[in-house]
């Protein structure tokens, strides 16, 4: 029987999450945590976008983002918003697919279209969809902690596993911007395209129309 929570693995688990992170300031202003929340949530949307993974995708956005794509889907299907509103990250759901479609896509097309380091573009399958290992040749940064509740990630090209690089060796791809709602981090559309272009980098997920 489960009489609830195990309270020394609760009281573990909130030591755990104040315990001291080590952050620095870097230039612009922003702090950098290394150990951050959306560093692991940043990977695991990768691996969604790779394999396809719309549940997973679609749990990783912000309510705001869930909004701008289910009224563009509302829109482009002809169907009343309420109509849209709502939808679930179960792909039982019939619409989850159609909605979460055109952000995979522009991911898709847009990493497929900058060239990894020391690699040609990647050629498009016969689809127009690069290979999903592409997603896997990212690295991903400590995270840069905007405000409290803005923060994004860099993505590396082609990051080495068996040795340390430093800072001033990376060459970013793109970036993921996150906002905090409800105690938890989830990726915004906005906050991507803003600070993307502030950092003068491809917007991973600009190509959405």
């Amino acid at each position: 029987m489960n009489d609830g929570p195990n309270p020394i693995a609760y009281l573990f688990s909130l030591l755990w999450d104040r315990r001291p992170r080590r952050t620095v300031r870097v230039e612009g202003g922003y702090r950098v945590q290394f150990e951050h929340p959306t560093q692991l949530l940043a990977s695991t949307f990768l691996r969604a976008l790779g394999s396809g993974d719309v549940e997973l995708i679609w749990a990783r956005l912000s309510a705001e983002t869930h909004g701008l794509l289910e009224g563009r889907y509302a829109s482009r299907a002809g169907l009343a918003l309420h109509l849209v509103a709502g939808v679930d990250d179960d792909i039982a759901d019939a619409r989850l697919a159609p909605v979460v479609g055109p952000l995979l896509a522009a991911a898709r097309l847009v990493v497929g279209q900058v060239p990894l380091e020391g690699r040609p573009p990647t050629a498009p399958t016969t689809s127009g969809v690069p290979p999903a290992g592409v997603f896997a040749a990212f690295g991903v940064s400590a995270a840069r902690l905007v405000d409290r509740t803005t923060a994004y990630v860099l993505l590396l090209r082609d990051f080495p596993e068996e040795r340390i690089v430093r800072e001033e060796e990376w060459q970013p791809a793109h970036l993921v911007a996150f906002i905090r709602e409800s105690g938890e981090w989830h990726i915004d559309l906005g906050r991507t395209a803003l600070l993307s272009a502030e950092a003068g980098l491809p917007d991973l997920l600009g190509a959405i129309r």
